[in-house]
């Protein structure tokens, strides 16, 4: 179920999802400070996974697929997508606009700022019986574009955890 929205929306989405393929994975370690969160390296950046959620590696475009800690696969409560590929559109807003139309969401209209790169939000209404995109940032960074996807049955549910992994993500020097 969770997947499928992920599918539909790479089909319809104005991303190319080769270069996904080439660039190192997702790397995981218990975060130190705090045994409820993990530290991630997805080679071009880092991130730690908003609290009692745990990282679950995936293939293709997506790099990494949070969920919270009590939730296992196939039942899923709601979800954080990490997606990455070329951007097809020249700008995160264009972009954000395909993701708000697949989704019948809107852009919303103050940008986010991810590690001091524009983003754009987009939020979307929920569907009661199934989980699917309530929320997407948006951001291009040397040459990827990166979605962030939260996936619920109702409003609301991802907004902490989303806010966490925008504050906690931190680009990586191209050299790294």
């Amino acid at each position: 179920m969770c997947r499928i929205f992920i599918a539909i929306f790479f089909l319809l989405s104005s991303v190319d999802l080769t270069q996904a393929q080439t660039e190192r994975r997702l790397d995981v370690k218990p975060d130190p400070s705090d045994p409820s969160r993990f530290l991630c390296d997805i080679g071009f950046a880092t991130f730690t996974t908003p609290k009692s959620w745990k990282p679950n590696r995936s293939g293709k475009s997506t790099y990494a697929i949070l969920t919270p800690e009590a939730d296992a696969y196939p039942k899923i409560s709601k979800m954080i997508s990490i997606d990455v590929g070329k951007p097809v559109d020249p700008s995160p807003e264009a972009i954000a606009q395909g993701f708000a139309k697949t989704w019948k969401g809107a852009v919303q209209k103050e940008t986010i700022q991810v590690d001091g790169e524009k983003g754009y939000r987009v939020v979307c209404p929920p569907d009661p019986n199934k989980v699917q995109p309530v929320e997407c940032v948006v951001v291009l960074k040397d040459g990827r574009a990166v979605l962030l996807i939260a996936g619920a049955k109702k409003s609301g549910e991802t907004d902490d955890a989303m806010n966490e992994l925008v504050k906690s993500w931190k680009w990586k020097s191209k050299s790294n």
